[in-house]
């Protein structure tokens, strides 16, 4: 078989070349598939060898990096110039940053001088993404309260819109329990505005708490731009390398443009390998799945 490499050396690839369309050579090329990382799946390798579990990160394959905390104006000790510079020198870049804070009291100035710089250092750190990293399911005590969080969210898109930032909400389980006869999770997504508020799928929390993936994005299509994939354990407890659990991970791509998806991060807390055993068995197992195109 001829490669695309090989026509390439010869003169008649060239002069054929030249009369193709744009978009057919665009089509022609193979396209990389864009897979993210959750610094927090290797939480405690960090914490041990920071530079060297990075470079262990990038050389798997994962380009695209999202923090797992932003404190003090800084990113693992870093300010945000100092992070990008550090990770472009390797090849790489902080895409997105898990943040957040609970439901803010009326009248409160503090939480939102937290949000407006915390939106300006994210900026300045090179990423596309800010996202409120939970649910701050102790300050809920009503339907109401979900309704203000909502409210709240929205602020906080229109704080990351003005620093050139998307804003997204990242799920785990308790915004799935009934709560006065609804599902909180669903209020959120009712009270918020898709412009500003998209929802990073935590794809093994959602399992965990009785949904499946699919099914909400059906349900609400065009609000899932961000997503964290995580393998739900069949003990129904935690995560696991990806293709090992509960999430099915072939029918959720298959409604990805339904969900407006744009970006995807691996994401594991638990292991049954070392933790960068686990995410070389993700991304081995996402490059693979040809199902997953992005």
């Amino acid at each position: 078989m001829i490669t695309r490499r090989d026509f390439l050396k010869t003169g008649v690839a060239l002069t054929a070349l030249s009369v193709l369309p744009n978009d057919l050579m665009a089509a022609s090329a193979p396209k990389e598939k864009a897979i993210g990382l959750q610094l927090y799946s290797v939480r405690d390798d960090l914490q041990k060898d920071f530079d060297g579990t990075i470079r262990k990160v990038i050389e798997i394959g994962y380009k695209r990096l999202e923090a797992a905390g932003y404190r003090n104006g800084k990113f693992y000790g870093k300010t945000p110039s100092e992070f990008k510079k550090y990770l472009s020198d390797l090849g790489a870049s902080l895409t997105g940053s898990h943040t957040g804070s609970g439901l803010l009291p009326m009248g409160d100035t503090k939480g939102w001088d937290f949000w407006k710089q915390n939106a300006a250092d994210t900026a300045e750190a090179g990423c596309k993404w800010i996202v409120q990293a939970g649910y701050p399911a102790k300050d809920i005590k009503s339907i109401d309260d979900v309704k203000r969080l909502a409210d709240q969210f929205n602020k906080v898109g229109e704080i990351a819109r003005n620093n050139g930032l998307r804003f997204a909400f990242h799920n785990h389980i308790e915004e799935f329990k009934m709560l006065e006869g609804k599902i909180p999770y669903d209020v959120l997504l009712d009270y918020t505005e898709n412009k500003l508020v998209t929802f990073q799928i935590d794809t093994a929390q959602m399992v965990h708490g009785g949904f499946q993936c699919h099914e909400y994005i059906k349900k609400y299509p065009g609000r899932f731009a961000n997503w964290h994939l995580k393998d739900a354990n069949m003990d129904g407890d935690g995560s696991t390398e990806m293709g090992k659990g509960k999430v099915d991970f072939k029918a959720l791509f298959a409604v990805a443009k339904k969900a407006g998806l744009e970006d995807y991060y691996v994401e594991q807390e638990k292991y049954n390998m070392t933790p960068l055993e686990a995410i070389k068995y993700d991304y081995d197992f996402i490059m693979k799945a040809k199902y997953i195109k992005w």
